[in-house]
């Protein structure tokens, strides 16, 4: 059966300032890979964005969401389909948050005084999509390690930036809490796209944003891009970071079992 492949995690270098490609530098590429869309997800303005903050918010958002316009426009032209997203960072953690356009983010400036619950609330409240991205990664710069079980729809359990125990600590996590699963490459530089890029493979073509977010939480009609060792349990099983919870109820245990 013809699957569609689509990448869920990808910055542009006019939005992220960690990112190596302008937006529609992605377009070829990833059709040539294979893909049939990708979603824009470029760093909010608590993140690694390269937007200044001295700008009047509505021409912050426009430029936010100029990545994502290049990308657009170009994959029309191609014919890749593109989406618009962000990933929110409080801290220690970050969300890959679906269904909030740029227009809704114009008439939205109070977000910035937001926590993580909040956030989630009004995503919840709207029926748009919050994961949280990569949430067992160790890096130089982390800390801790923030879960958030009861305030997030679910978790990227596959992230091409990942070394592989960080998957399969999320993987297990979800599975754990019932949270929903998504995979992405984490995309910031276009030649790093190859044959282990992640994503997700649906069973029919999406047209937009709210059918991603549909399908996702229905859980269905979709794979995960990954490999069969993502399926294995972590060794070791628990974190090298102290690991800490978001969230009103200590039910959103973090202990590996």
């Amino acid at each position: 059966m013809h699957t569609y492949r689509y990448e869920t995690h990808l910055h542009t270098a006019e939005a992220s300032a960690c990112a190596k490609t302008w937006a529609s530098a992605y377009i070829r590429p990833y059709l040539r890979a294979g893909y049939s869309g990708i979603i824009v997800t470029d760093h909010f303005f608590s993140g690694n964005t390269n937007i200044p903050s001295t700008l009047r918010w509505k021409e912050r958002v426009r430029r936010f969401a100029s990545g994502y316009d290049s990308a657009k426009r170009a994959g029309d032209e191609e014919g890749l389909a593109v989406f618009f997203g962000f990933e929110a960072c409080f801290g220690e953690d970050e969300y890959l948050v679906y269904g909030l356009s740029p227009e809704w983010l114009v008439e939205h400036p109070d977000i910035m005084e937001w926590d993580q619950s909040l956030l989630f609330e009004v995503v919840d409240s709207l029926g748009a999509l919050m994961i949280q991205a990569h949430p067992f990664r160790e890096r130089f710069y982390n800390r801790a390690i923030y879960l958030a079980c009861e305030t997030v729809h679910g978790v990227e359990v596959v992230n091409g930036a990942n070394d592989l125990v960080f998957d399969q600590r999320a993987r297990l996590y979800a599975q754990q809490h019932g949270l929903l699963m998504t995979s992405g490459t984490d995309m910031h530089d276009v030649t790093e796209l190859g044959p282990n890029s992640r994503g997700m493979a649906f069973d029919y073509p999406l047209f937009s944003i709210d059918e991603f977010i549909a399908a996702v939480k229905e859980g269905a009609h979709y794979t995960l891009l990954e490999d069969p060792e993502h399926a294995h349990p972590p060794h070791p099983l628990q974190p090298g970071l102290a690991v800490h919870y978001r969230g009103r109820s200590a039910h959103c245990s973090h202990s590996m079992r």
